[in-house]
């Protein structure tokens, strides 16, 4: 070893696997927003013509039953969220992991919700019995407009639960995957650097 050389870091665990889970949660909500951000762009009104000959409707449509078929499976939605959450853990990121389990579960449902707020008009209707149907930019929305109020029930029930997982798994995290300070080398490792420090 030169002199001035230090020592290698210890490799550090990849957040890969928590950025896997953030992206099957989020990204079809994300991917509603950017169908939503479209007719924002186009500035289309929400209503049953079409909005300047695209068919964003459908697109909104399609986003949404993705997007539902990710955030209202419970199993998946929590089963994710915890995933990322030991991934974080590991990678020694105990606040990452505990606001992945903490906004996870919220954000997958709630994010489509408030586009559903957004792209609805007066003759648009929305419930949890299914009843009627919307027409928006020339597409039925079908039942990705009604899961939406289905979907407010279920973030009502789910937050209590993975509130409490928070606070559990939070504190385990505090203790045990908090980033440890690297071991001082062994003494005649301590040495010999002093030496080639003097050549």
């Amino acid at each position: 070893m030169e002199s001035g050389d230090l020592p290698k870091p210890e490799s550090r665990v990849s957040l890969t696997p928590w950025a896997l889970c953030v992206t099957v949660l989020l990204g079809p909500a994300l991917l509603v927003w950017i169908v939503r951000g479209v007719a924002f762009a186009a500035q289309c009104q929400p209503g049953p013509a079409l909005c300047r000959g695209l068919p964003i409707g459908a697109g909104l449509r399609d986003s949404l039953t993705l997007s539902w078929m990710v955030s209202t499976n419970t199993t998946l939605l929590v089963g994710l969220s915890l995933i990322a959450t030991f991934a974080a853990f590991r990678a020694c990121r105990p606040l990452l992991g505990t606001l992945s389990l903490l906004l996870l579960p919220i954000l997958s449902p709630v994010l489509p919700m408030i586009a559903v707020l957004v792209s609805r008009y007066e003759d648009c209707p929305v419930s949890t019995d299914g009843i009627g149907s919307c027409m928006l930019w020339g597409a039925s929305m079908g039942m990705s407009f009604h899961t939406a109020a289905i979907a407010r029930d279920f973030v009502y029930g789910i937050v209590p639960y993975t509130f409490a997982l928070t606070v559990m798994l939070g504190l385990v995290g505090f203790f045990f995957a908090r980033p440890r300070a690297p071991a001082p080398p062994p003494p005649m490792e301590q040495m010999r650097r002093m030496t080639d420090d003097f050549k």
